[in-house]
């Protein structure tokens, strides 16, 4: 079954096949609902190595975004802290050069809040998406950390299951994450920020 599955399209020109299909039309029809549940298998397959993979990313984009917002990173960081010296790319997270400009064009659109920015919008679900894993909301230097859960308590009846299904898997996959690599070392906030609007960047 699994030799017919990988080469049937040779084995549908054999006089074997042609015999059976005329003959024995159970037999035809079990070996391609075999064929048929071995394709869906690795769709399934596929799929969730695909979501893995997003899952996977979206774990180390809210590690990078709290990178930038906590140490800051080459031309962009907390406002209290002095910008970094260092012009080479990020070395802790491939991302983490175009997230910065991310933040930098979130910072300065004027479309941010009309939702007629995608690279606005991006940026709202990164900070939602953080607020909605973060546990530790009273030192949390994400700007807008707070504002998002206490936006997310109030409509607590109304948020949509994807989302939450969402937020567990991408919660989970850091939880992995963090077992299989090493602890990365990140400064204490020096201060609990008391704004934490994106005025508070360092750009």
């Amino acid at each position: 079954m699994r030799m017919l599955s990988s080469n049937f399209k040779a084995v549908e020109k054999t006089e074997g096949w042609k015999f059976m299909h005329e003959n024995d039309p159970f037999l035809e029809l079990e070996i391609l609902q075999f064929i048929d549940e071995a394709e869906s298998r690795k769709m399934r397959a596929r799929r969730h190595r695909e979501e893995q993979r997003l899952y996977m990313e979206l774990s180390e984009a809210m590690e990078c975004l709290e990178h930038i917002c906590t140490e800051g990173c080459t031309t962009v960081g907390p406002c209290d802290l002095e910008p970094s010296k260092k012009r080479d790319p990020c070395d802790k997270f491939s991302i983490c050069e175009g997230l910065q400009l991310l933040i930098k064009h979130f910072a300065i659109c004027k479309n941010r809040v009309n939702g007629k920015c995608s690279r606005c919008k991006r940026m709202w679900q990164l900070l939602r998406l953080h607020s909605s894993i973060c546990d530790q909301t009273d030192s949390c230097r994400v700007p807008l950390c707070r504002q998002f859960k206490l936006k997310m308590q109030l409509e607590k009846k109304g948020v949509e299951t994807l989302w939450r299904l969402l937020v567990k898997k991408v919660a989970s996959a850091r939880a992995m994450s963090s077992l299989s690599l090493p602890k990365r070392k990140r400064e204490e906030p020096r201060e609990t920020m008391h704004d934490h609007g994106i005025r508070n960047f360092r750009l």
